[in-house]
């Protein structure tokens, strides 16, 4: 019997990681991409092989056109099906209005909605060939919360906004040819990535407070959505955002 095939960009850590892993069995083939993180993708790899899971590592900045076509590449070269892409990579700027430029603005576009456009064009065959073809796209709750503290974040808010416009209209176009397209909106995640500075106390405070449950999330709540999303359990969910915060955007 075929392996089942899963596409993870962002998967160097954090949220990414956690879904590779949590996806990986002796049954699965798992092309995992970070942008540069390397060793953490690395170690998520051997993780995932020893839980059975074949592994294929990609790297590359999305926004590039020539990492997206080696992606495509190595899915061509691997595999003759998809059964899921997800859709995790980056990051947020932010940034109010008054330092915002116009170049931050348009780089968030490129990384979350040009290359997730990008993917969707380029797998989908191998989605449908899959029967079962599932997406998950990941967002964030900045596109439905507009002001976080003191701060505003245009740039991301816009981004992870279209995100989740353009995954819903992909799920009512092919919803009739067999595949779940659905996003999930994480609230405060705690991180686990190198390039992440922790807060200090009285900031993580401030942060806490504002979360209904009391507690940040965690890259396995996250995990524990998309696999749940990616399965035949799911196979009549479709086009939804769903919010997994705790309760933050209860306020």
């Amino acid at each position: 019997m075929s392996k089942s095939v899963y596409l993870i960009t962002g998967a160097g850590s954090g949220i990414g990681a956690a879904i590779a892993t949590k996806l990986a069995t002796t049954d699965t083939l798992l092309i995992i991409h970070t942008k540069q993180n390397k060793l953490g993708l690395q170690n998520i790899a051997f993780e995932c092989q020893s839980l059975g899971a074949d592994v294929i590592c990609q790297y590359g900045d999305l926004s590039k056109q020539a990492t997206i076509e080696s992606l495509v590449q190595v899915l061509n070269d691997n595999c003759d099906h998809l059964n899921g892409l997800v859709c995790n990579a980056g990051y947020p700027d932010w940034r109010n209005f008054e330092a915002l430029d116009q170049q931050g603005l348009a780089q968030s576009y490129s990384v979350i909605i040009d290359a997730t456009f990008a993917l969707l064009s380029q797998c989908t065959k191998l989605l449908i060939k899959s029967n079962t073809g599932k997406i998950v796209a990941v967002s964030s709750f900045l596109a439905h919360k507009f002001r976080v503290g003191g701060s505003v974040v245009p740039a991301s808010a816009m981004a992870k906004a279209g995100l989740e416009a353009l995954i819903k209209s992909y799920a009512a176009q092919y919803a009739s040819q067999g595949i779940n397209a659905n996003i999930i909106v994480p609230g405060y995640i705690k991180k686990n990535s190198p390039e992440h500075q922790p807060l200090d106390q009285a900031s993580l405070d401030k942060i806490i407070n504002r979360i209904p449950a009391g507690e940040l999330g965690l890259p396995e709540d996250v995990a524990n959505l998309a696999d749940f999303l990616l399965s035949s359990k799911a196979k009549y969910i479709t086009g939804q955002s769903i919010h997994i915060d705790g309760g933050l955007l209860l306020g």
